[in-house]
């Protein structure tokens, strides 16, 4: 996944066979295809305005109601695809469609337990992003609503779940040569692992201990920053310390970024070396943009 937010609406599609008039009243059978539209998309990297986009290879975890465990869809070829098959248990009533990205794996996954994405290790670089962007949607809809059709858009599309922090590092001193080394992020809990629960919608901790410091080794080919980190209220602000070379010396500095990050937001700091120091000249939070996933279609024939 790429986050470089154009993604696009999701559409379940009930076709058969037969005329609506002929389907059965319950148990729809329906292969899941997923149509998307002619934009060109690519793995979800989170660009610097904080948008995301899909390409091959990226999974996305689906539950239908009645079913505890998740029907995976794959992205390949500008389309979603999925090997199992979902059901609609009848035309009327109003179901319940859960979604997640990424789905890393199916076993012993269920909707009260989604595994998240491993924190703890992050290159710096934007363009990984989406490798740890964890996004959930949420979608009730009957077949009657809109002759089958279920969309994840609007006011049931993917949001963000964790924190996304980008720094922006600049030098004082244009004349100089400044190569980032590596980086650590110090703040509690901010890399601690957790589920997803869809029951309680929110995270839980896994059995692990408090996960508090992000170290990332090898900044040398970035300019820029870019992290995910859990949402947390810290009592102490979240320290960053920096290794740079600066003209072929080599030089550490700290700066205290804030304790409030909540979910969905994007941090856009600006750091200023000066005089071998850190200081924080601009800091922009907002909301991190909504993603809407591609139409979903299902094909179904009557039973």
């Amino acid at each position: 996944m790429k986050t470089v937010l154009s993604v696009i609406p999701l559409f379940f599609l009930l076709c058969s066979c037969y005329n609506e008039k002929e389907l059965p009243e319950s148990d729809l059978s329906v292969g899941l295809y997923v149509e998307v539209g002619g934009q060109s998309l690519s793995r979800t990297v989170t660009g610097t305005d904080g948008s995301v986009t899909f390409a091959d290879g990226d999974r996305v975890g689906l539950f239908s109601e009645g079913l505890e465990n998740p029907v995976l869809w794959t992205f390949a070829d500008s389309r979603w695809s999925n090997a199992d098959n979902v059901k609609w248990q009848n035309r009327t009533d109003d179901f319940e469609f859960l979604a997640y990205y990424p789905c890393i794996n199916m076993s012993g996954v269920t909707r009260h337990s989604v595994p998240m994405p491993d924190l703890s290790e992050q290159s710096g670089d934007i363009a990984d992003i989406g490798e740890k962007d964890f996004l959930v949607g949420r979608c009730i809809s009957s077949y009657s609503d809109n002759d089958g059709v279920v969309s994840f858009s609007g006011d049931n599309s993917f949001s963000h779940v964790c924190s996304l922090l980008y720094l922006n590092i600049v030098s004082d001193d244009p004349e100089s040569e400044v190569t980032l080394s590596e980086c650590e992020f110090s703040g509690e809990g901010i890399v601690t692992p957790h589920v997803y629960s869809f029951d309680s919608s929110s995270m839980e901790k896994s059995d692990s201990e408090e996960a508090s410091v992000l170290q990332i080794k090898d900044l040398s080919s970035l300019s820029s920053i870019a992290v995910i980190i859990n949402p947390v209220s810290l009592e102490t602000p979240l320290r960053f310390t920096l290794v740079y070379f600066r003209d072929g010396s080599k030089y550490e500095a700290s700066a205290s970024l804030g304790k409030d990050f909540p979910a969905a937001t994007f941090s856009k700091v600006t750091l200023r070396i000066v005089n071998g120091s850190l200081v924080m000249t601009g800091n922009e939070v907002r909301d991190w943009n909504i993603v809407t996933l591609d139409d979903i279609v299902l094909i179904g024939s009557s039973m």
